[in-house]
């Protein structure tokens, strides 16, 4: 018996896989497979969508402490707490005294800037931001600050609001 003639006796008489068994096996292997991807997939929408949450509330909060300074400049300079704030739609970034009577949509894009701030300015990189802030009279002494962030998202529109009351603490 030749060498030849030997391995393939032994290879006759030794178990070994199917096609049908391996198939199967990848089967399974590309299912599981399947999973982690869609799994990866996942976290990445999610850590985008938490990123620009977190970028909202902080545009957000930013436009309630804007509101606020033009408050307590007012009591500061002594006119009227509430001048400059009357009920109305508005923007406001870093760069301005007072809030801005929004005449259109597009006043409220929000831009980044050179500086690495976010403003009104059309100069800076477009984001996906927008800011209304909304102010409401609610008596004579009191003012609803309600500011609302929006922004598209992988074909979504998501929007964060945070409101507050503003008080003239001078008047109370």
């Amino acid at each position: 018996m030749t060498l030849l003639q030997k391995l393939f006796s032994k290879n006759k008489k030794s178990p070994a896989f199917t096609l049908v068994e391996i198939v199967a096996v990848l089967f399974i292997i590309s299912i599981g497979l399947l999973g982690v991807v869609s799994l990866l997939i996942q976290n990445i929408r999610s850590q985008s969508i938490n990123k620009n949450g977190v970028i909202a509330y902080q545009l957000a909060q930013e436009g309630i402490e804007l509101v606020r300074k033009t408050r307590d400049t007012n009591w500061k300079n002594e006119p009227n707490w509430n001048e400059n704030l009357a009920t109305g739609d508005y923007y406001m970034d870093y760069t301005h005294s007072i809030p801005q009577v929004l005449n259109s949509p597009t006043d409220a894009r929000l831009f980044y800037n050179a500086s690495g701030f976010y403003d009104h300015n059309s100069s800076g990189e477009s984001t996906i931001f927008n800011r209304v802030i909304k102010l409401v009279d609610l008596d004579v002494d009191t003012i609803g600050v309600k500011v609302e962030i929006s922004w598209g998202d992988r074909d979504r529109q998501h929007t964060y609001t945070l409101d507050t009351i503003l008080y003239n603490w001078w008047g109370i």
